[in-house]
């Protein structure tokens, strides 16, 4: 290519061009960044199950001991919050996290006209590490609501602050480590590697995914998965299904074709409502009680409909992987009765953590109600002399969610394939299909990319030249 078509590409487009000592060097440093996102993700999950864990269990004795554990530990975490919140820098550390680390991605060099350099006027190992602690201090304590998103928004700050270290001056390096360092993120959590990067390629550019970038993204979720497999001694699947063959039944894909139709869609859009509601609700209290507050409310809804209904606070509170493993190995036995609870209670108590500032995510309370919602329509066709089995559609409800909150549809599908065998694949992709199609209007995060229009990079990467 000649020196002058050169010069007019842009940051993107000249990659296409790298050296294979620069490609080398990319992929040494991709390898680096993923082993420490991978590092800091599994010491963090590690630290909040045994401590939500421990939390809940003294609330199963159904004794005012017990009780006393549960509430004690949720405000103990929510007025920590709260106390950290009266710091500017740590109000940042609130929330999901997901919009700030789409928008950081998104938003990252100064436009100079002359000299784009890579912005770097974020805190962000300390925000990291800020994140790492109010995520502790709301999981940790028994909160309800999923690693996933704090997880991407520590992995963007950690891939961030490993560029600056090393002096990164291009946008798309740049962009690289972070699409990376989130992948490897996903992966340490979910241990699917393929999974993570195509959920990263799409949470970052939505309807299209630049192919040098998923490389690289696929490389730091390998690297994520070999550490969690090395770390355990044996790969240990996040959740496990029945065995069940190739062939369906036309009751089976329609009912799979049902739940997407008539769970996740509705789902996503109450999903979306009950979260608003519910931040309204919590606006009317005084912000420094927030914390305390909800937390408070979110521990006396466990034990009320514990204690009421026998639903184990577990389904309530948490991340919810424990509910799901068991609906998938026929371990948990839930009737309709309470798998509609147990979905009421657990968009209650998340969108209760979130209003109160605390930091967790969306992505596994969305494959919770999507599984548990399977699962009640698998239940509720039973009743009425079908025989379905509840495990697979907990399945198709686990992905068809993840497209209707979430917007991935490719990694939902990859999701199921990686994670629970191709066997499962045909409900699966025909739910996503359908439940694309209806959602696609419905964004939970506004802050993925959704221009019609491509920028240059994709223009690049479809067409493999730039135009002077």
């Amino acid at each position: 290519m000649g020196s002058r078509h050169f010069d007019k590409l842009d940051d993107e487009a000249r990659a296409l061009n790298d050296s294979w000592r620069q490609i080398a060097r990319v992929v040494a440093v991709t390898g680096a960044l993923a082993a420490l996102v991978w590092a800091c993700c599994a010491a963090l999950r590690q630290l909040v199950h045994e401590c939500s864990e421990w939390v809940v269990d003294h609330a199963e004795e159904r004794t005012a001991s017990g009780a006393a554990v549960l509430l004690g530990a949720l405000v103990l975490g929510g007025a920590a919050r709260a106390f950290l919140y009266r710091w500017p820098s740590w109000r940042k550390a609130a929330g999901d996290g997901m919009d700030q680390a789409l928008a950081n991605y998104h938003v990252t060099y100064d436009h100079a006209p002359d000299d784009p350099q890579p912005r770097y006027d974020r805190p962000d190992f300390a925000l990291a590490a800020k994140k790492s602690v109010t995520t502790a201090l709301s999981l940790g304590s028994g909160a309800s609501g999923g690693l996933e998103a704090p997880m991407v928004s520590i992995s963007e700050n950690l891939s961030a602050g490993l560029a600056r270290l090393l002096r990164v001056k291009s946008e798309h390096e740049l962009r690289t480590y972070q699409l990376a360092g989130i992948a490897a993120a996903v992966s340490t959590l979910l241990g699917a590697p393929f999974t993570a990067a195509l959920f990263a390629s799409e949470i970052a550019y939505s309807d299209r995914i630049v192919y040098r970038k998923l490389a690289y993204a696929l490389w730091a979720g390998v690297v994520a998965f070999w550490l969690n497999t090395w770390l355990r001694g044996a790969y240990v699947p996040l959740l496990t299904a029945p065995k069940h063959a190739p062939e369906y039944r036309i009751t089976e894909l329609g009912a799979a074709a049902l739940v997407a139709v008539a769970v996740s869609v509705p789902l996503a859009l109450s999903y979306g409502r009950a979260m608003s509601s519910l931040d309204k609700l919590v606006e009317r209290v005084r912000p420094a009680w927030h914390g305390p507050v909800t937390s408070l409310a979110v521990g006396v809804l466990a034990l009320a409909l514990f204690w009421a209904a026998g639903l184990h606070p577990g389904h309530v509170l948490g991340t919810g992987e424990r509910t799901l493993a068991g609906i998938m190995s026929g371990a948990t036995e839930l009737g309709a009765g309470l798998l509609l609870l147990a979905i009421v209670g657990k968009t209650v108590a998340t969108g209760l953590t979130l209003g109160g500032g605390g930091s967790v995510g969306l992505l596994f309370p969305s494959m919770y109600l999507g599984g548990t919602a399977g699962a009640l329509v698998a239940h509720l066709l039973n009743l009425a002399g079908l025989s379905l089995d509840p495990a697979l559609f907990a399945v198709v409800g686990i992905a068809s969610s993840l497209v209707a909150v979430v917007g991935v549809p490719l990694a939902a599908i990859a999701l199921v394939f990686e994670v629970f065998g191709k066997a499962f694949g045909p409900p699966a992709i025909l739910a996503c299909g359908v439940t694309y199609l209806l959602t696609l209007k419905v964004k939970v995060y506004a802050s993925k990319r959704s221009s019609a229009t491509p920028t240059a990079d994709e223009v690049v990467e479809a067409d493999g030249t730039a135009s002077s």
